[in-house]
């Protein structure tokens, strides 16, 4: 998938109090696949709301949104699955992991899907983000922070050509977050495709295309 556009959207929750001003509400824009952009917003304007849109979560919005000319109107769910698989990633601000699976067991269950990453690949990621005594205990007795590292570690266990990041790093001192920014970015460059980052401003330690204001 190249492009991902869209065309004066708003949520119907919000429709009627959004800010006029933002620049991806009511607005015409396009995301194109190898290039990075920050979407920065204050709480309760719809930066999760705008990724579950874009994950098919939701469908409740005004406008339109198309992938690669495609109306999302129009998708079914075997368009949602192929879309899920093989070209949207989505670690979500509530990281959704499986509490009584093992870190291990959390990670497989993505990967078994597509095949994309060897058992190596895993343990390195898993290595590279500090956690790797981490694998065979269960999710539910290791902190936030580890587990918002492995749901991100679980978003790489996909083939994707857009990672959509909702406030990735909220549980995450400064250190953990450099060290997984350039894990990410290393990840992004070797598959050529785009980061959307969603956050209420801080733009971490990635390199930004464009900068948009929700």
């Amino acid at each position: 998938m190249q492009t991902i556009e869209i065309h004066d959207i708003v949520p119907d929750p919000i429709a009627d109090i959004a800010s006029k001003s933002s620049e991806v509400w009511f607005k015409d824009h396009s995301f194109t696949r190898g290039k990075h952009y920050l979407i920065t917003a204050e709480s309760g304007t719809g930066k999760s709301s705008f990724f579950d849109f874009l994950y098919g979560r939701r469908h409740d919005f005004q406008g339109s949104i198309t992938f690669d000319g495609a109306s999302l109107h129009s998708f079914k769910v075997r368009d949602w699955n192929k879309v899920r698989q093989h070209n949207v990633s989505l670690v979500f601000q509530g990281f959704r992991l499986f509490p009584e699976l093992t870190v291990w067991e959390n990670l497989q269950l993505k990967n078994h899907q597509t095949g994309y990453l060897s058992d190596q690949k895993m343990m390195q990621l898993l290595e590279t983000l500090g956690i790797p005594e981490k694998k065979d205990i269960p999710l539910r007795f290791i902190s936030y922070g580890q587990q918002q590292r492995v749901a991100i570690i679980r978003a790489m266990c996909q083939p994707f050509d857009f990672l959509l990041l909702d406030e990735p790093f909220s549980h995450l001192d400064e250190v953990n977050q450099r060290t997984i920014c350039n894990m990410v970015s290393a990840e992004l460059k070797e598959r050529g495709a785009s980061l959307m980052l969603c956050s209420l401003g801080d733009p971490y330690f990635f390199e930004y295309d464009e900068k948009l204001n929700m």
